[in-house]
């Protein structure tokens, strides 16, 4: 049985605010890397660039919005996402989410665990 990534999505509603959904990213049996053994992966998706993000043990921001469509993905360390509904994640190493809530108040973020925080930044295309 494939197993597929689960991820959270931060995405704007027709109230104008940011909320959290549970998602699911669809794995399939493909040719990876050939000639190797076919491997469980997602369809190959269009990507703009990435950074590697490191976050201080005691970093906070303020409201933002991301500033463009974006995977996160978490390496080490955990951070709470709060969303303009009220609504908390907290996301630790090993979880994904999507970013998508441009053009409104956004997102709030900070370090918990007083632990570095890693991650890697991948942006995407507008949808």
């Amino acid at each position: 049985m494939v197993i597929p990534l689960k991820y959270v999505r931060l995405f704007v509603a027709s109230d104008g605010r940011s909320h959290f959904e549970d998602c699911t990213l669809p794995l399939g049996t493909r040719a990876f890397a050939p000639p190797t053994t076919p491997l469980e992966a997602s369809e190959l998706m269009p990507a703009v660039g990435f950074a590697v993000v490191h976050f201080a043990a005691d970093w906070e921001g303020p409201w933002h919005p991301s500033p463009y469509r974006q995977w996160f993905f978490m390496l080490s360390g955990s951070l709470i996402v709060t969303a303009c509904d009220g609504a908390e994640r907290t996301l630790r190493a090993g979880d994904a989410i999507l970013l998508d809530d441009m053009g409104t108040k956004g997102h709030l973020t900070r370090v918990v665990g007083g632990q570095q925080v890693m991650a890697v930044g991948v942006r995407i295309p507008e949808a």
